[in-house]
């Protein structure tokens, strides 16, 4: 029997790796992909608006973009907005001179509340070197101690809870072994853990509570709240009149919240998010009620009769060993769709810490293993000191696995960062333009901008609505500015995003050189003169 439950584990694991490694990256965090001008970038023309893009939809409440000159002053002349599309964010600048400008932001992600700042460069009519070292800073932030000692408290008062009600329900012989102290404390740490992260967000949006609580983060963080004030309801129902009914509500409760707070984490934000929500989901309530009721059975068995602690035990030993499989399963497939390639666990510090997360997890297994196969089979009446001794580490190991758990909440996952790394635009010249009869609007992206190879990125969009333009085929030609007889064309390619795309050495020599972009389409065919002078390649 064993053998054939450790077979179908182990067949769900891979079946889960191939389904979530087939599929697409895990989402969370909002990350910068692409700046409009580019960081680094240098404009022959100055912008009349900033265009930030990231990976998740943006807070409207919690984002900020702010443009500033060479010496700190603000040049934006409004509010942000985020328009039509929800990762999109901008804001309208005023008139701008010659000179170099950074763009600072800061934005809170919809989907996982978790919130990103940084910064980018470019220059008007002078160049500028690119803001980050490797490309656009995407905002990634380190989570602070405030938020890992919420996130713990909040994790451990609630899985409390769960093995509570587990112990309760399925192991003890009656509902007032149960201590109503340990769990009226249980539920204080995850009423203390909400209001730290709470904090946490305040600290780091830079807002009040009434601006953070109106904002869709603050929404789902007052709906965790709604919850936990419905779970307190159970816990004063099983501290005054204590049953095994009182008990299942506390776990019903328990079992909200943790449902609440995996709609608001790295779960939610992926691209498959009622599959990723219920995985969660039952992973938090397996821990609850494989390590949570590790805190329960050591205090059951102070306060069970002599005679019933080796049933105890060994009653426990089979719903948590239940516990145990449904943890390896679902913790398996949420870190495939995290992580998403081996060598992210040790070049990145999300995979450092689940590395981490998953050698204090062997080691709790192994601890448990011994304790089941050794100590609970010699338990009697008048020996089970092994077993109490194992079962505090087992306790002090559950407790670490925590710490890891809220450290890894507050990290971008890997894959997230490596996606948004691939969509990060590289720096180089934009050029603008338009049409003569001001129909279509043209953004040439082109890097390095330097003469010899370079990749060319166009956008046409109409000249009012802005909306894309259907085209059949869009050209660049190419002509240096004092030497007619040097030119050349090239062909762009339409890509799946709406960009019309290429590559070719057509910038062969320094200097001055007039683009014109040929758009056809259906209704007729247009043609969008551009200027670029070239930059030195670095």
């Amino acid at each position: 029997m064993t053998r054939r439950l450790a077979g179908f584990v182990a067949g769900l694991i891979v079946l889960g790796a191939f389904a979530v490694g087939a599929g697409p990256p895990a989402g969370a965090h909002a990350l910068l992909t692409e700046s409009t001008p580019a960081d680094g970038a240098t404009v022959d023309k100055a912008p009349t608006e900033v265009t930030l893009t990231f990976t998740e939809a943006l807070d409207p409440l919690l984002t900020v973009i702010h443009v500033l000159d060479a010496s700190g002053n603000r040049v934006e002349v409004g509010r942000t907005e985020i328009p039509g599309l929800p990762n999109k964010a901008r804001v309208p600048l005023g008139p701008l001179a010659q000179g170099t400008y950074t763009i600072t932001w800061r934005t809170t992600s919809t989907a996982d509340g978790h919130t990103t700042v940084g910064s980018v460069a470019f220059g008007v009519g002078v160049p500028v070197a690119a803001a980050g070292a490797s490309g656009p800073s995407n905002g990634v932030r380190t989570p602070t101690l405030v938020s890992i000692a919420g996130r713990w408290l909040f994790y451990a008062g609630l899985v409390l809870l769960l093995g509570a009600s587990m112990v309760g329900l399925f192991v003890v012989s009656k509902a007032a072994v149960v201590s109503v102290w340990a769990l009226n404390g249980a539920w204080a740490a995850s009423a203390l853990g909400l209001v730290l992260i709470v904090a946490d967000h305040l600290a780091t949006t830079h807002t009040d509570l009434g601006e953070l609580l109106d904002s869709l983060t603050g929404q789902k963080l007052k709906a965790q709240g709604v919850a936990i004030g419905l779970t307190w309801l159970g816990v004063c129902w099983a501290s005054l009149r204590p049953s095994r009914a009182a008990l299942g509500a506390v776990g019903l409760g328990a079992a909200g919240v943790m449902l609440e707070r995996a709609l608001s984490g790295h779960a939610d934000a992926s691209t498959t998010p009622g599959f990723t929500v219920a995985v969660q989901w039952l992973h938090l309530v397996s821990v609850g009620a494989w390590i949570g009721g590790l805190v329960w059975l050591l205090l059951a068995l102070r306060r069970e009769d002599p005679d019933r602690r080796p049933a105890l035990a060994r009653k426990f030993s089979r719903v948590a060993a239940a516990g145990l499989g449904l943890v390896a399963v679902t913790g398996t497939l949420r870190a495939l769709d995290e992580v998403g390639a081996w060598s992210r666990l040790f070049d990145t510090s999300f995979g450092q810490t689940l590395l981490v997360k998953l050698g204090l997890f062997a080691a709790l297994v192994a601890l448990g293993a011994r304790n089941r196969f050794r100590n609970v089979a010699a338990a009697t009446a008048s020996r089970f000191g092994g077993l109490r001794r194992l079962l505090r580490a087992e306790v002090a190991l559950g407790a670490a696995v925590l710490a890891a758990a809220a450290v890894l909440t507050g990290l971008a996952p890997s894959a997230t960062v490596a996606a948004a790394a691939k969509l990060q635009r590289p720096a180089g010249i934009t050029v603008t333009g338009s049409d003569f009869g001001t129909s279509v609007r043209a953004r040439l992206d082109v890097s390095p901008g330097a003469a010899g190879p370079n990749r060319f990125d166009l956008t046409v969009v109409d000249y009012d609505s802005r909306r894309p333009v259907a085209a059949d085929a869009v050209s660049l030609r190419f002509q240096l500015a004092d030497r007619p007889e040097v030119g050349s064309a090239l062909d762009l390619t339409r890509e799946a995003d709406g960009h019309w795309r290429g590559a070719s050495s057509a910038l062969s020599i320094d200097g001055k050189w007039t683009i014109t972009a040929l758009v056809q389409s259906p209704a007729a065919s247009v043609e969008v003169g551009m200027e670029l002078t070239t930059t030195k390649r670095s």
